[in-house]
């Protein structure tokens, strides 16, 4: 029977996603589709809305009414369709580069194409229909009761699939040109992320690179992919990329030039390259991963905007992650609630905090650190700490700072231990400096809040996205992260390059363009009474003293909400406040990696950046 759960929105999903594999193997228990070359779309209709939305959350429901119409033309009232949007030739083979065309078209040229070139949504799966959860149902069921949503569709077809058979399938394939097949257990449930459930075998090889810098004579990109902390070098790719993808990537290669590498190496000797922040996408197809990690006789096949840099994962990497060594804390009062609405223990914060250390520890590392303890949990009584306790274990690393009443000795992050020791002392949020202990007078970060208090989050979203738009003009790169409570910051590393004085001074710039270019949705105004349901664009989390929370802790609200950064891709108008918490961060960590991590190691060229600031300022 279907799920009993509330169903989904397509805004709440998390793709399933398929593992590579070299070939494919004839077993019952799984079925085999043909891998198609398109777009991957949720689709999702409650009574005549439907939406479109690409993996990066854009809507394309303009640019495809054909499909909307074939939508809305089903009996159902509510679904959610997983499958691959393609426009076929006169041999119903996939045109990818018919379908890029479609999504950058408008107005008139829209209605044309569509007459021209009518697209087609291929489900291969059901994961709503009406007010039914289908995700924890076995694949087979799924399909079948996609077969019967779907029937007579013209525009939204269901993906025929073959009962175990992939070697006779991707002979098949190989024959007629096509890309390749994928395979998935007829068992399996939809649970999203990359697993071994669900694999895919392609004639050659298709990965995706983030873009981390170019040739001086733009003759090729350089490539990296992610590992969920850093960027590592993967080699180039000069074949396929032309003038028209040339013209479509300087601009934004040359408004993210960095002066150092934005990836690790090792790099090959003699090599030339204009680095620059990992923005672009590149899908390059090869015939095989050398030894060394870069891909064999690469060719760019296109430039992707519906992915992220982050989500470039090395396809030979496992996702497993070291063992963690045992508790090194003893725990007390393990059992005491401290969510009472969730039932969440402090057990259950103190394994949160150790499960997270390998992302959360390098953010807290040299970096001296204030404690919000609730040692009664979120409904007891609170209180702000920043000294030690006088019984604290002789390993705690301290730092000397000036307090209220004289010196004091402050906690250090960075060991796990330490942050066994915090959880313990139930400090359930956490918050740190812009700077490190080895360096206090210099800042890594320059933060703007976005603070929606009465405003629309919807409004915390837009201001975002052209905070975004109006950093990548000063070629700074930014990062997102949700506060965890109501608010969004937006990060800009700094790389210990300038003094807290700095920091002030470029937020302070950004906050009033900000404000300027969006007046009826954003203020500096501190007071709350006076902003007038308008988003408070906080600018003055950053100098000497100041602190915010730190990413991936925990807040002590209904539901144990994270401080969780996002990649651009996921700040939509779907986002929500709260969308990660306690109990799923890690697993979305394990399958994205942290798109932020680079906000450490990222050293944009600050210069550069007042100038460009500058000539803004003045209008020019």
């Amino acid at each position: 029977m279907a799920g009993k759960n509330r169903p989904p929105r397509a805004s709440e999903v998390t793709l399933q996603l398929c593992e590579a594999r070299d070939a494919a193997f004839t077993d019952p228990a799984w079925l085999w589709e043909l891998k198609l070359d398109g777009f991957r779309l949720l689709v999702e209709k409650v009574g005549d809305e439907v939406a479109l939305l690409l993996r990066r959350g854009r809507d394309v429901a303009d640019q495809f009414p054909e499909i909307v119409a074939g939508v809305q033309a089903l009996p159902a009232q509510a679904l959610l369709l997983d499958g691959e949007l393609v426009i076929p030739d006169a041999q119903g083979r996939p045109e990818f580069s018919e379908l890029g065309k479609r999504a950058q078209a408008q107005g008139p040229a829209i209605e044309r194409l569509k007459r021209e070139r009518p697209a087609v949504f291929f489900a291969f799966d059901l994961l709503r229909h009406e007010a039914d959860d289908l995700r924890g149902l076995a694949l087979r069921e799924r399909k079948e009761r996609l077969k019967a949503a779907l029937a007579g569709g013209e525009r939204v077809r269901p993906v025929d699939h073959v009962e175990g058979q992939g070697e006779a399938l991707l002979d098949l394939v190989r024959a007629q040109g096509l890309e390749g097949v994928v395979g998935k257990r007829a068992d399996s449930t939809y649970v999203g992320g990359r697993v071994a459930s669900w694999v895919k075998v392609g004639l050659t090889r298709t990965d995706d690179f983030a873009v981390v810098g170019h040739a001086p004579d733009f003759g090729s990109l350089q490539l990296a992919t992610f590992d969920g902390q850093r960027y590592r070098y993967a080699g180039a790719v000069g074949s396929g990329f032309g003038p028209k993808q040339q013209k479509q990537a300087r601009p934004v290669l040359e408004r993210g030039r960095q002066p150092s590498p934005t990836c690790e190496g090792p790099f090959p000797p003699g090599l030339e390259v204009v680095w620059t922040t990992p923005t672009l996408v590149a899908e390059v197809r090869s015939k095989q991963w050398l030894p060394g990690g870069a891909p064999r006789h690469p060719v760019l096949m296109r430039l992707r905007d519906d992915k992220a840099p982050t989500e470039c994962r090395d396809p030979r990497a496992t996702a497993e992650r070291p063992a963690l060594p045992p508790p090194q804390v003893v725990l007390s009062n393990p059992r005491k609630v401290f969510w009472p609405d969730d039932g969440l223990t402090k057990q259950d914060l103190f394994d949160y905090y150790r499960a997270v250390s390998p992302w959360l520890l390098p953010y807290l590392k040299d970096r001296p650190l204030m404690l919000t303890r609730y040692p009664d949990g979120i409904r007891g009584k609170s209180f702000f700490q920043k000294q030690v306790p006088l019984r604290s274990p002789g390993w705690l690393r301290t730092v000397r700072v000036e307090g209220e009443t004289g010196e004091i000795d402050q906690p250090v992050g960075g060991e796990l231990r330490t942050l066994e020791w915090l959880a313990n002392l139930a400090a359930i949020p956490i918050h740190l400096p812009s700077h490190r202990v080895t360096s206090p007078d210099r800042a890594d970060w320059c933060v703007i809040d976005l603070d929606p208090k009465s405003a629309p989050f919807a409004h915390v979203v837009t201001l975002a996205l052209a905070l975004r738009e109006l950093c990548e003009a000063l070629a700074l790169p930014t990062f997102p992260k949700l506060t965890g409570s109501s608010g969004l910051h937006v990060l800009v590393p700094l790389g210990a390059q300038a003094d807290h004085g700095f920091a002030v001074h470029l937020a302070e710039a950004l906050a009033a363009i900000l404000v300027a270019r969006h007046p009826a949705i954003a203020t500096v105004e501190r007071v709350v009474e006076k902003r007038g349901g308008k988003v408070y664009v906080d600018c003055y989390q950053n100098g000497a003293g100041k602190l915010i929370a730190a990413p991936l802790c925990v807040r002590p609200l209904p539901g144990a909400p994270v401080s969780m950064p996002l990649p651009w891709s996921e700040v939509t108008q779907a986002l929500t406040p709260r969308r990660h918490g306690i109990r799923d961060a890690i697993a979305h960590l394990e399958r994205h990696g942290d798109p932020m991590a680079p906000l450490l190691t990222t050293a944009p060229d600050l210069p550069r950046a007042l100038e460009a600031l500058a000539r803004l300022a003045s209008g020019r």
